[in-house]
Protein backbone atom coordinates (compact mmCIF):
# COMPACT_ATOMS: atom_id res chain seq x y z
CA UNK A 1 0.00 0.00 0.00
CA UNK A 2 1.49 3.18 -1.23
CA UNK A 3 1.64 6.30 0.94
CA UNK A 4 -0.63 8.72 -0.90
CA UNK A 5 -3.47 5.84 -0.53
CA UNK A 6 -2.92 5.95 2.95
CA UNK A 7 -3.10 9.80 3.26
CA UNK A 8 -6.27 9.37 1.73
CA UNK A 9 -7.76 6.67 3.50
CA UNK A 10 -6.61 9.22 6.22
CA UNK A 11 -8.23 11.85 5.44
CA UNK A 12 -11.61 10.20 4.14
CA UNK A 13 -11.48 8.82 8.26
CA UNK A 14 -10.92 12.50 9.41
CA UNK A 15 -13.95 13.68 7.22
CA UNK A 16 -16.35 11.44 8.20
CA UNK A 17 -15.69 12.33 11.77
CA UNK A 18 -15.77 15.92 11.54
CA UNK A 19 -19.42 15.06 10.19
CA UNK A 20 -19.97 13.80 13.14
CA UNK A 21 -18.27 15.88 15.61
CA UNK A 22 -17.97 19.35 13.44
CA UNK A 23 -17.00 21.38 16.48
CA UNK A 24 -13.39 19.53 17.41
CA UNK A 25 -11.10 21.44 16.19
CA UNK A 26 -8.33 18.28 16.75
CA UNK A 27 -10.01 16.82 13.70
CA UNK A 28 -9.71 19.57 11.47
CA UNK A 29 -5.84 19.92 12.97
CA UNK A 30 -5.05 16.92 11.86
CA UNK A 31 -7.02 16.73 8.31
CA UNK A 32 -5.07 19.84 7.73
CA UNK A 33 -1.92 17.78 8.17
CA UNK A 34 -2.93 15.12 6.21
CA UNK A 35 -3.63 17.42 3.61
CA UNK A 36 -0.81 19.62 3.60
CA UNK A 37 1.44 16.41 3.05
CA UNK A 38 -0.86 15.27 0.09
CA UNK A 39 -0.02 18.63 -1.66
CA UNK A 40 -3.43 19.85 -0.99
CA UNK A 41 -2.66 23.54 0.32
CA UNK A 42 -5.87 24.87 -0.28
CA UNK A 43 -7.73 22.04 1.70
CA UNK A 44 -5.35 22.55 4.04
CA UNK A 45 -5.60 26.17 4.86
CA UNK A 46 -8.79 26.26 4.96
CA UNK A 47 -8.68 23.27 7.51
CA UNK A 48 -6.67 25.30 9.80
CA UNK A 49 -8.79 28.37 9.53
CA UNK A 50 -11.47 26.70 10.88
CA UNK A 51 -9.05 25.17 13.94
CA UNK A 52 -8.47 28.86 14.32
CA UNK A 53 -12.31 29.56 14.18
CA UNK A 54 -12.81 26.64 16.84
CA UNK A 55 -9.95 27.51 18.91
CA UNK A 56 -9.04 31.04 18.66
CA UNK A 57 -5.44 31.17 19.22
CA UNK A 58 -4.19 27.90 18.68
CA UNK A 59 -0.31 28.29 17.58
CA UNK A 60 0.03 25.30 15.94
CA UNK A 61 -2.85 26.20 13.54
CA UNK A 62 -1.57 29.58 13.65
CA UNK A 63 1.94 28.03 12.59
CA UNK A 64 0.24 26.31 9.54
CA UNK A 65 -1.30 28.78 7.94
CA UNK A 66 1.52 31.14 8.03
CA UNK A 67 3.91 28.53 6.33
CA UNK A 68 0.79 28.11 4.03
CA UNK A 69 0.67 31.73 2.84
CA UNK A 70 4.44 31.82 2.11
CA UNK A 71 3.94 28.56 -0.25
CA UNK A 72 0.94 30.60 -1.53
CA UNK A 73 3.04 33.92 -2.24
CA UNK A 74 5.41 32.17 -3.84
CA UNK A 75 4.03 29.33 -6.01
CA UNK A 76 0.55 30.38 -6.24
CA UNK A 77 0.70 34.42 -6.27
CA UNK A 78 -1.88 34.69 -9.42
CA UNK A 79 -4.79 32.96 -7.26
CA UNK A 80 -4.05 33.84 -3.41
CA UNK A 81 -4.40 37.34 -2.28
CA UNK A 82 -3.24 38.29 1.66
Amino acid sequence: MDLAYKIDEKILALTEAIQKTPSDHNLYLERGKLYQQNGSFDKALNDFIQVTELDAGNSEAEGYISILQDIFSFRYFDIYNP
